[in-house]
């Protein structure tokens, strides 16, 4: 076999071990729910390690504990309307945004930064504020993603003052989704790169 065949044989063999290892190749093969259970921790611990190595290269806190619920409904539910690319990135900002509004905020009536060192009602008011405020505008613009409020609380706390690293939380979570994009994509599922399908239910 001269060489230009043997390149064929190869890509042909890859081509036909990619489709039947997609997604809708073995859930026609297998049980749906240990299918996509083995899916989502493998392809989700893929995309957390990603991250978890950025952050040990660069120093940088890149790992907070909303990529977790994130990236859940990345793999698990693709296709919903939470899992869409356009609601997660957007969903995280307007969360991210409304966290440290209401931190700002609760420390000027305060006249002391909110932390959860100095607790007092400062510390809850952030929270609550942040939170209402999160649920609110998630609705309003049509973004719903429940796991970005986890973001909202965790810079209503103060645990992230600094806008730099709150501009990094966006950045990750704007990796995180399109790498998700990427890996569903490969494995078959034809999920969408900007906004949810029409078809989809929240």
């Amino acid at each position: 076999m001269d060489k230009t065949g043997e390149q064929l044989s190869l890509k042909t063999r890859w081509l036909f071990w990619r489709a039947r290892m997609s997604t809708p190749a073995l859930l026609s093969r297998y049980d749906e729910t240990k299918t996509i259970s083995l899916m989502t921790a493998i392809n989700g611990g893929l995309a957390i390690l990603t991250v978890g190595v950025l952050a040990w290269l660069t120093n940088l806190p890149l790992v907070f504990p909303a990529l977790g619920p994130s990236a859940f409904i990345l793999f698990s539910a693709p296709l919903s309307k939470a899992g869409a690319p356009r609601n997660v990135i957007i969903g995280h900002a307007v969360c991210l945004l409304c966290g440290y509004v209401s931190w700002y905020l609760m420390g000027l009536l305060s006249g002391m930064p909110v932390a959860l060192e100095t607790a007092g009602w400062p510390l809850f008011a952030s929270a609550t504020v942040a939170l209402t405020c999160s649920c609110l505008f998630l609705l309003l613009f049509n973004c719903p993603h429940p796991p970005a409020c986890a973001s909202s609380l965790v810079v209503a706390l103060g645990m992230i003052p600094s806008w730099f690293n709150i501009l990094l939380m966006g950045l990750v979570v704007m990796w995180l989704t399109f790498q998700a994009v990427l890996m569903n994509r490969f494995v078959g599922i034809s999920v969408p790169i900007w906004s949810p399908l029409r078809r989809d239910n929240p």
